[in-house]
């Protein structure tokens, strides 16, 4: 028996192409009647199948391409990927950017705590003089605010009924014991006689009178309208209290006197420094006032209390003053020389100090830098840092011209074809031109002198670079900081010499 299929094949006609696909969408239609989870499963496996072999691929072909190849490139341009932070100098190119390297060492290291402080007067030099007894200020020697007095020199004269009676019965007593004694003979200074004078001497001495004084009174047996009481030290009248003609209770204050043979120096020091400061160490103070001038004195007080607001600890440091030139109030910086002792350090001028820390640049091989953090510590008065760590004894560090080296990676890290500036390349279609700069260094020993220049067109751009000289003789014609005319010349080597350097008229 034929089946349908078969049927409808006979019927089809055998030239009728369009008769014949609509009989095979029949067809297919009749045989697809799977479930439609079915076929969505297969979607699924198919999109799945899709997806692997494109990652694949893609996997293939970074595989297939290293990353390394652009800083690879770059480094053949002259300088490294900025990513590992590499840079490469020519032979040429480092000595023309001043840039000299030398071995990581040790070295005897000191070192100084730097602070800031106020001059004050020692609490025992000042002096309080108040009035002994009720009574009027007749003239008053120190008479102004300033005045410089001397102990046991006149400083007011003074009447007071108190003194002048005290005096008179001195006086009286003396007489006394000196009647009785002609009278019975005895000596005057018997014991009872020696006691009332004593008395009587004690209490003028109390007033304010000096023993100079008393003995003239005893002497003369006469009595003054006024007494003139002296200065009780040394010093400057830092307040006045009363004037000329005042009437003052007994305790009244008249005026305060300071000794400014003397100074305290109080001096601010950071909390972690504290524990390199003790008991008669040594410390310089300078002030503005007097230049350079440093006065030398000894740690005598470290406060046992911290301020919280500035986290600092105040030392206080004991200060001659001959000659008084130093002066209560006086601002001044304070350094404490300390000695560490052997360590790590590098130069200063090896350090590249930035918002994310502090690199040194280290020379790996060859002509290649690499930019080396480091963390340090102090720094010395000649101008190098204590290194803490990052780097170890015989590593090459560029001592000088790191600078210069940062400056290149800089420039190079996003645009590799800048390095040619550094490695020689041509700067313009002259051999030669004038310039004008300012002279930043000599060095007589290799014949090259440092100028910090403007464009000389199509010669070289502005920059600061160190040069040759081809007459060593002119590098006596100039010096540091002076501004030079000169002429730059591209030698046949490639390299820029100085042909003729003069100061700038």
């Amino acid at each position: 028996m034929n089946s349908p299929e078969t049927n409808t094949q006979k019927l089809l006609p055998e030239h009728s192409a369009t008769t014949q696909a609509r009989t095979r969408v029949v067809l297919i239609k009749r045989h697809a009647g799977l479930p439609l989870y079915l076929w969505l499963l297969l979607a699924v496996l198919a999109i799945g199948f899709a997806v692997y072999m494109i990652d694949r691929q893609n996997s293939t072909t970074n595989t297939s391409k290293p990353t390394k190849t652009a800083a690879i490139d770059k480094m053949d341009m002259g300088s490294a990927a900025s990513d590992v932070e590499m840079v490469s100098l020519s032979d040429r190119s480092i000595v023309r950017a001043g840039v000299s390297t030398q071995a990581v060492e040790s070295r005897d290291f000191s070192t100084e705590i730097s602070g800031v402080g106020i001059l004050r007067i020692p609490e025992n030099n000042e002096r309080m003089v108040t009035a002994r007894a009720r009574g009027r200020i007749v003239t008053l020697y120190a008479n102004t605010t300033g005045a410089v007095v001397q102990k046991g020199k006149p400083l007011y004269d003074f009447y007071s009924t108190d003194i002048l009676n005290a005096e008179q019965e001195l006086l009286i007593a003396r007489n006394s014991a000196m009647t009785s004694a002609n009278a019975s003979g005895s000596d005057a200074h018997s014991s009872s006689n020696r006691t009332l004078i004593r008395a009587g001497e004690k209490r003028l001495e109390l007033l304010g009178m000096s023993r100079l004084q008393i003995d003239q009174l005893e002497s003369s047996s006469a009595v003054a309208d006024h007494v003139t009481i002296l200065a009780p030290q040394s010093g400057v009248v830092i307040q006045k209290f009363s004037e000329e003609g005042a009437f003052v209770e007994e305790g009244s204050p008249l005026f305060q006197l300071a000794d400014l043979s003397t100074l305290w120096a109080e001096i601010d020091i950071p909390e972690s420094y504290i524990h390199n400061i003790a008991i008669g160490q040594m410390a310089n103070i300078k002030s503005e006032s007097y230049g350079d001038k440093t006065v030398t004195g000894k740690v005598i007080f470290i406060s046992p209390i911290e301020d919280q607001s500035t986290r600092t600890i105040s030392v206080r440091v004991a200060l001659q003053n001959p000659g008084m030139k130093l002066r209560p109030a006086m601002t001044f910086s304070a350094a404490f020389p300390i000695h560490v002792g052997k360590e790590l350090a590098v130069p200063v001028s090896a350090v590249i100090r930035t918002g994310k820390g502090d690199f040194v640049w280290l020379r790996d091989s060859g002509d290649m830098f690499r930019s080396h953090q480091v963390t340090l510590g102090a720094r010395s008065p000649d101008d190098y840092y204590e290194v803490l760590a990052g780097l170890v004894k015989g590593q090459e560090v560029a001592m000088t011209g790191a600078f210069m080296i940062d400056a290149e990676h800089e420039i190079t890290k996003n645009n590799p074809m800048a390095t040619m500036h550094m490695s020689g390349g041509d700067q313009g279609s002259k051999n030669a031109g004038e310039g004008t700069g300012t002279v930043r260094a000599i060095d007589a020993k290799t014949q090259m002198i440092t100028l910090d220049h403007g464009n000389i067109p199509k010669v070289m751009a502005a920059m600061t670079m160190a040069y040759k000289v081809s007459v060593p003789a002119e590098l006596n014609s100039v010096k540091t900081n002076e501004q030079v005319r000169f002429t730059l010349t591209r030698m046949d080597n490639g390299e820029y010499y100085i042909t003729s350097i003069q100061p700038l008229q």
